[in-house]
């Protein structure tokens, strides 16, 4: 397996810098390896969400563009005043509309696909301070990937959800995520292993059945979205590092 634990070569390259990963060739496999923290649920986007959260990522960041990637950032209520709960508010106020939606079905999809307390980190229940929330659109060609990295220490939290839209790839453990999967990444797996997506146009991925041979799968162009939280005053642009 081409998982690994953080080195020093690892640790200071961040999702900001992508760049192509030499491929792989082993074959991916379709169940999450027993890594603390890592979770990929049951569960997949439905194909109409898909369709207009890619629609609308297309048309307002890419379509016309020479780029491939968009950050955006809100800002969860708190409650703390006594106002009235605003779900909106509690996923972050200041992302389009798109996204707030998309939070919203994760909220509800991944309540009792992962331990309470890592959903609380997630989704903060109502009255939990505010904190700031980025969002990461990337879109990936055939043959691109990103490097191996863990999250910049410094500067974001725990609890990061990633999920993919248009086509499916073979991650950083050799595990192979499916068009509309959810991945999450906690604990070990956050702060102790590097994640990434190697550079290819296929992946070679193990049967459903396991009784018939792998086959591979052509990438499509593909879109992830990535949902982290920033640590207190990561947020200030042109402050000092956290």
């Amino acid at each position: 397996m081409s998982s690994s634990p953080v080195d020093s070569n690892d640790s200071d390259l961040d999702s900001l810098f992508d760049e192509p990963c030499i491929p792989a060739h082993t074959i991916a496999i379709r169940t999450a390896p027993p890594i603390p923290g890592l979770f990929v649920p049951p569960v997949f986007l439905p194909p109409e969400l898909e369709d207009e959260i890619a629609s609308e990522c297309r048309r307002l960041y890419f379509e016309g563009r020479n780029v491939n990637q968009v950050m955006l950032f809100g800002r969860t209520a708190s409650g703390a005043d006594g106002d009235a709960d605003d779900r909106d508010a509690r996923m972050g106020k200041g992302l389009p509309p798109f996204l707030i939606s998309l939070l919203h079905y994760l909220s509800d999809v991944l309540r009792h696909q992962v331990p309470d307390a890592l959903y609380d980190i997630l989704f903060p229940p109502w009255g939990a301070p505010p904190r700031a929330r980025q969002a990461i659109v990337n879109l990936y060609h055939p043959g691109e990937g990103i490097t191996p990295h863990v999250d910049l220490l410094n500067r974001f939290d725990d609890g990061i959800i990633g999920v993919s839209l248009r086509s499916g790839s073979r991650s950083r453990w050799d595990l192979y995520l499916p068009e509309r999967s959810i991945l999450i990444l906690s604990k070990d797996a956050r702060y102790g292993w590097t994640h990434g997506i190697p550079g290819r146009t296929h992946d070679l991925v193990e049967s459903e059945d396991k009784g018939q041979e792998s086959r591979p799968f052509r990438r499509g162009t593909r879109l992830s979205i990535t949902f982290r939280w920033l640590l207190p005053g990561a947020d200030i642009v042109g402050g000092p590092d956290p």
